[in-house]
């Protein structure tokens, strides 16, 4: 920020005097050159600021100490908030009126006193206004000074003997602990390969349809609410996923790269996606918050739990209300570098009321450090969460105290599991395989059910299935056969396998009479048990024909190449407009 000459040198002469009057300097000229060298050999004299500082009162220098425990430097917009504002004057109403005489704030006290002065600083968000003390004035306040004793007790600031007890044992002894586990790497895993084998066709919001949403977490290792959301924010983030054809897939260079890569690595990437990444908006996502309208940069809040973070002991526990009340007391407007709690548009999910101005804080920017510090940074495996006398409370691990610190990322060893193939055809595969593999695994088989070990099963549905992506019997053959670590696959496998590489391939035609034709039971079987395609059929009348319903056969057409069968349409309905 600017010295006392620079500051003093953006007023006009009349400012220059009042400020001179407050300082008992006696002015015999009209000069501002000499103005302000009267100015200067006076304030920045250690006696002199002194003087000034004992004609404060107690507000007046509570307010001024704030302000130089903050550095020297505070928005404007906080400092107005919290001790009044400056009244806009021009030279002649400040002549006419006097306002320094029965200043209306404390703001405006200090103001015409020369103490502090207005200006800007570039932020995060863009420059903002602040309220700042002359650098070189600071230093020869005697900030130490009050008007006081402060070696009275204060009552009511003093907790008592059983309570700062209790906060002291919340932090050190929960009563509950969930340990951070890495298990969102499995659920991104296991998020790709449903994106891979299914039509998800995103809703306009860009997230998941209900339908899929359900099946989903079916085979999820962790259902939470926002969770999934988190999951699909990061997919983005990472550039794992994108649009193809109307659908969501996988990004297939990005996606192999990450799903091959060592656990710890993983857990690294996802972690740095979401504390650069824009994009997904933690506001968006906290629960009890009805988003409309805010303009936010999520990295802020990120930032600033990361710093508060960083700098409390390794290891320990921290209770979570804590940690927000202690951004709110230093870091007050870190979401809002302007200062503006009146502009953005957030409803409370409980009333619909909304929840504007300043007292609103601890609902919205509140709301939102406690779900990253008990949501994210959990999700991620950065924090154990825990609980004690209803109070909850979190501890950063090694990839955490690596995440806040920005030190060396934690390189854990990643030993692999073989999948056990048994006779049935059902693959058991652990947490420790490849994710790289495992997808591999879920695009040729029947889901059953997820954990440790996760369930697959190779059957006729999984391989058709399978034939749908293009991938053949002898995909999968050499597949299994390397993933099993060379053993030869069970008699029955090998059958299915052999079965299904005889009577893999089928033509496809929609006659002019509505009628879908296969030339193989399977593919029919294929379409049918496809809800999509499904809902373009009628009764089936053989094992390789089924009734069109009547306009459907162009749409049937489309629908049936998103999933990879080209088919005909032959007659007049091949001339309609899809």
């Amino acid at each position: 920020m600017l010295n006392l000459e620079q500051t003093l040198r953006t007023y006009d002469p009349v400012m220059l005097g009042v400020i001179a009057d407050r300082w008992d300097v006696d002015l015999e000229t009209h000069s501002v050159t000499d103005i302000l060298k009267l100015l200067l050999a006076t304030m920045l004299k250690p006696e002199a600021a002194a003087a000034t500082w004992d004609r404060l009162d107690d507000a007046q220098r509570g307010a001024l100490q704030a302000l130089l425990g903050a550095g020297g430097v505070m928005p404007a917009r906080m400092f107005f908030r919290l001790y009044g504002e400056i009244r806009e004057m021009g030279p002649g109403r400040l002549e006419r009126e006097k306002p320094y005489l029965e200043p209306a704030s404390i703001t405006e006290a200090l103001f015409y006193r020369g103490l502090i002065a207005r200006g800007f600083e570039e932020a995060a968000a863009g420059p903002q206004a602040v309220i700042y003390v002359p650098t070189d004035l600071a230093r020869v306040l005697p900030a130490h000074r009050t008007g006081f004793d402060l070696s009275a007790e204060d009552a009511e600031d003093e907790l008592p003997p059983e309570e700062e007890e209790e906060d002291a044992l919340a932090a050190s002894q929960p009563e509950e602990i969930i340990p951070a586990d890495t298990a969102l790497v499995d659920d991104l895993a296991t998020l790709l390969a449903y994106l891979q084998v299914a039509a998800v066709t995103p809703r306009e919001d860009g997230a998941l349809p209900e339908a899929h949403i359900d099946t989903l977490n079916t085979f999820l290792l962790k259902r939470e609410a926002g969770r999934l959301d988190f999951l699909l924010g990061l997919a983005r983030a990472l550039g794992l996923v994108g649009p193809r054809d109307g659908l969501l897939k996988p990004i297939s260079v990005n996606a192999r790269r990450w799903l091959e890569a060592p656990r710890s690595e993983q857990v690294r990437l996802l972690a740095a996606a979401w504390r650069e990444t824009p994009d997904y908006n933690d506001l968006n996502h906290t629960p009890g918050l009805i988003v409309e309208s805010a303009g936010n940069d999520p990295r802020l809040a990120r930032a600033v739990i990361a710093e508060v973070l960083a700098g409390l002991p390794p290891d320990a526990w921290w209770i979570v209300d804590g940690v927000v009340d202690e951004i709110r007391a230093s870091r007050t407007d870190f979401q809002r570098p302007g200062g503006d709690y009146d502009s953005w548009y957030i409803r409370s999910a409980a009333d619909g009321s909304y929840l504007i101005g300043f007292d609103q804080w601890d609902a919205v920017e509140g709301a939102m450090l406690r779900f990253i510090l008990t949501g994210p940074l959990h999700w991620l495996g950065l924090a154990d969460r825990g609980r004690h006398a209803g109070r909850a409370l979190g501890r950063l691990n090694a990839y955490g105290r690596a995440f806040v610190s920005g030190g060396k990322w934690p390189a854990l060893p990643d030993p692999e599991v073989a999948p056990v193939l048994h006779d049935d055809g059902t693959l058991e595969v652990s947490r420790r395989l490849s994710r790289y593999d495992r997808f591999q695994i879920a695009r040729f088989t029947e889901w059953l059910s997820a954990g440790e070990p996760y369930r697959y099963r190779l059957s006729a549905a999984g391989l058709r299935r399978a034939a749908i992506q293009e991938i053949e019997p002898r995909h999968v053959r050499a597949f299994l056969s390397r993933a099993l670590g060379g053993d030869n696959l069970p008699a029955s496998v090998d059958a299915l396998l052999t079965r299904w590489a005889q009577s893999a391939e089928a033509d496809v035609t929609i006659e002019t009479l509505t009628v879908l034709r296969t030339t193989s039971p399977q593919a029919l079987d294929t379409i049918l048990e496809e809800p999509s395609l499904r809902r373009y059929l009628g009764a089936r009348l053989g094992p390789e024909a089924v009734v069109v319903r009547p306009g459907q056969a162009v749409a049937l057409q489309n629908a049936l190449a998103a999933f990879g069968l080209l088919a005909e349409v032959i007659g007049p309905e091949s001339d309609e407009k899809a």
